[in-house]
């Protein structure tokens, strides 16, 4: 046996001791070497069921569920060698899958280049290929959500818009997804517990009752995922039947076992939760758009199980830890299948399924328990692309907790992403959202904070282009060089007189963008009610049972849009700039300046670094943090008042994904001093890397306004392997955090690597294939990064002041 936790909080000693078994190590190679193919699976039964079998006279819900069953009735089932939790998202062992019904089309624009794309290539075969375009195609290209949306010729509009996105990308048009499960209602009803409730609210309906058609969708997808999970016991039977050694037999005997349970019935031991959420986890990345469906606080969840499996001698620390090593490796199985085009935007094959440690619960104690620290030790023992790993930290959080979480992220882990519960609970509840519910907050793909298995929050709706505004502010609605106006036609910037002026000339721009942005996202949005409702989903949100309506019709308890701004900084420093050196110092005019934009600083080489000497958000200083905090206030308030089809409110976020590096491509120089083409900083990280040091970095982002950041803020922090070695490394590194967090931080992401090593992976490919980086909320593999954003992740490096040794 291994060695058994103490039920503390603290961190006990023995911990150290844990060894992650070999069979998980092995899993995780085996994943890692297995090159990503295209799954067409999916949309060939989802194709098949549509044209060939689908009640076309049901309502959607009732269609659609019967067409989640149909999949994950005939999905092929496969069990790996060595596997203790079995389950697989796609026909290959690492697999994009493909929802034709959705943006799908628009990714098989790569359909014939796929396999000799130079970033994140994937295999597939002339048979899919030949299939997808002779049956899939056909079936779905009418049938487009654009199209469906906005008729043929504002559907055209919208998707060449869409796969060049400038101005604002619509993540909806994929479907939602992004929310958390409640996974805790699955392990203590299972599907038959969900079953009896649909059928209890049945039974309370009037005849012909709206609400009747979602609740006898609920059925339908629950005997979908009983027959899903029977399916893998059946192939466990058949293989340990024909298993010739022993030890390997008995697993394979026990999973049969525990899939006659899973899902179905409520759960009796830590094996079977796992297995559970396994499943469920799958299918729901199966129903609508596979990402950032985020497990969520699997700590908290999980530790029923685990404690009373441990009483029992049923179970020890080194055996839950292999099976979470196991649940790690499944997850990284699913990659996303996105055109070149996309992938601009979405880049390094992230899946965004965020699970989170610690943090209060719903009585405001605190939570942390032994799963806590066993998390902690599979992130710094098993360095995978998912899950992506957070933490929550509040004042009371235990100091060997603290301290934990500081040794993790100096060892050069990654993971996980910090969290603030102290700022982050208040801005949760000014959701509308109770207390307890607040308190219970989890986080969804890259950074927002939801109400975990109670909200439908949509927190990926769409992302915009800040500084692009500013541009059109300087130019009368035109970018730099170009003849049509794209924004309005707003007076010529070389008159403002103050700062506050150019301000406001942006705010028109940029509240002009959130209108059209708005319209065309509540047509994506209704487009989604009437033709792809997910009840799975539904059944995996409190509320939706209750209220009998589907999650995409407002059926969640909570209900919102998370809109982000891509950009903050770069549009706060150069205000900061033009008020330092045009009003304040009147070092130059506003016609010199926006001249210098417009030609891109050619000549204008002493002028550009005057500009980029200017006062900057990182180094603590005043005038460009406030200014930062505007811009951020600005956007806000230019959702505020604003809801989406589902009755809940837009708000904003400030993380980029990639797309800090796709939409700096077409915006020109800045004011800042930045040029033309250049990425923006990822999320509200300082543009110049924090040229006075970590705690001023700190400094100016606790400075910012974080109530406007309801849907989240995203915060590089990069430090080097020696800046935090050493006996007192960790330490030095908790000080940082905990004065970071005291001050007002948000949230913060780690990078702590040799720059030297991510420049042998970018120059030497499959050198440093595991190498984990964090680029924007997210862990990706640096080799799956495009060539543009591992510069600019070295670029981060070297503006921190962190030089290679």
């Amino acid at each position: 046996m291994g060695v058994m936790l103490a039920a503390s909080t603290e961190l006990d000693p023995s911990l150290s001791k844990l060894e992650l078994s070999a069979r998980v190590h092995q899993l995780h190679a085996e994943v890692l070497d297995t090159s990503p193919a295209l799954c067409a699976e999916r949309a060939l039964l989802i194709t098949d069921f549509f044209r060939r079998v689908a009640d076309r006279k049901a309502p959607m819900v009732v269609q659609k569920a019967a067409a989640l069953a149909h999949v994950l009735r005939n999905k092929r089932a496969r069990i790996y060698p060595q596997e203790l939790l079995v389950g697989c998202s796609t026909s290959h062992r690492v697999g994009g899958g493909l929802f034709p019904e959705l943006h799908g089309l628009a990714v098989l624009e790569d359909l014939f280049v796929f396999d000799r794309r130079p970033v994140n290539p994937f295999t597939v075969s002339w048979q899919d290929r030949f299939r997808l375009i002779t049956e899939v195609v056909p079936f779905w290209l009418p049938r487009m959500l654009p199209l469906r949306a906005f008729g043929f010729l504002g559907g055209a509009r919208f998707i060449a818009e869409q796969l060049d996105a400038k101005s604002y990308l619509i993540n909806e048009t994929g479907g939602i997804s992004h929310f958390v499960p409640s996974y805790a209602s699955l392990l203590r009803l299972g599907t038959e517990g969900f079953r009896r409730q649909a059928a209890e609210r049945l039974a309370t309906l009037p005849r012909g009752a709206p609400e009747a058609d979602f609740l006898r969708a609920v059925g339908a997808v629950c005997k979908g995922l009983e027959q899903f999970a029977a399916g893998y016991q059946a192939v466990a039977l058949r293989l340990a039947h024909a298993e010739p050694e022993a030890q390997r037999r008995e697993e394979l005997q026990k999973i049969a076992a525990v899939c006659g349970r899973a899902v179905r019935y409520p759960a009796r031991s830590f094996h079977e939760a796992l297995q559970s959420i396994l499943f469920v986890q799958i299918a729901l990345n199966l129903e609508s758009l596979d990402n950032a469906v985020s497990p969520g606080r699997l700590d908290q969840v999980l530790y029923p199980y685990y404690r009373r499996d441990c009483d029992a001698g049923r179970l020890d620390s080194t055996t839950a830890l292999e099976l979470l090593g196991c649940f790690a490796v499944k997850l990284c199985e699913i990659v996303p299948l996105f055109s070149r085009r996309i992938t601009r935007y979405h880049g390094g094959l992230f899946n965004g399924q965020a699970l989170m440690v610690g943090g209060l619960d719903e009585a405001g104690q605190d939570a942390t328990n032994e799963l806590s620290h066993l998390f902690l030790e599979l992130m710094a023992r098993l360095r995978t692309r998912q899950p992506n790993y957070h933490a929550r930290i509040h004042s009371g959080s235990p100091p060997a907790y603290r301290a934990h979480i500081a040794r993790t992220l100096a060892a050069g882990a990654g993971s996980p992403a910090l969290y603030n519960d102290d700022v982050i609970v208040p801005i949760v509840r000014s959701r509308g959202v109770s207390e307890v519910h607040a308190r219970d907050y989890s986080s969804v793909g890259c950074v927002e904070p939801v109400p975990a298995g109670r909200g439908y929050m949509s927190t990926d709706a769409a992302l915009m282009n800040l500084p692009l505004y500013l541009e059109l502010a300087l130019n009368q609605g035109r970018q730099f060089g170009g003849q049509r106006r794209t924004g309005v036609a707003t007076i010529a910037a070389q008159g403002v007189s103050s700062t506050d002026e150019l301000l406001a000339l942006f705010g028109v721009q940029l509240r002009f963008a959130v209108r059209r942005l708005l319209h065309d996202l509540r047509g994506i949005e209704q487009a989604n009610t009437d033709h792809h409702p997910t009840p799975l989903t539904s059944v995996m949100l409190e509320g939706c049972l209750q209220s009998g309506q589907d999650a995409s019709a407002g059926g969640a308890m909570y209900n919102g849009s998370g809109v982000q701004g891509v950009g903050a900084v770069e549009v706060g420093d150069s205000l900061a700039a033009i008020e330092q050196l045009v009003f304040v110092e009147r070092r130059l005019s506003m016609a010199e300046l926006i001249e210098a934009c417009r030609s891109g600083f050619a000549g204008a080489d002493k002028l550009r670094l005057r500009l980029q000497r200017a006062a900057k958000f990182g180094d603590d200083d005043a005038r460009a943090d406030r200014w930062v905090g505007r811009v951020c206030e600005l956007f806000a308030a230019s959702l505020e008042g604003s809801y989406n089809s589902r009755g809940g409110q837009y708000v904003a976020g400030f993380y980029s994904v990639t797309c800090h590096q796709a939409f700096g491509e077409v915006v020109g120089a800045l004011p800042s001093g930045r040029g033309a083409g250049e990425p923006f900083s990822s999320g509200i990280s300082p543009a110049c890397g924090g040229r006075q040091g970590p705690t001023a970095a700190l400094r100016s982002a606790a400075s910012l306004p974080s109530e406007v950041a309801k849907n989240g803020f995203n915060f590089n922090f990069e430090l080097a392997p020696w800046m935090v070695a050493g006996a007192d490394g960790a330490a030095t590194l908790q000080s940082l955090i905990d004065g970071g967090f005291a001050s007002g931080c948000m949230q913060l992401q780690l990078n702590v690597i040799d720059p030297q090593i991510l420049i042998e992976a970018r120059d030497n490919p499959g050198r440093h294939r595991g190498l984990l980086v964090r680029v924007s909320g997210y862990s990706a593999y640096f080799d799956d990064l495009s060539p543009a954003m591992q510069q600019e992740v070295i670029d981060r490096m070297v503006g921190h002041g962190v030089s290679a040794r």
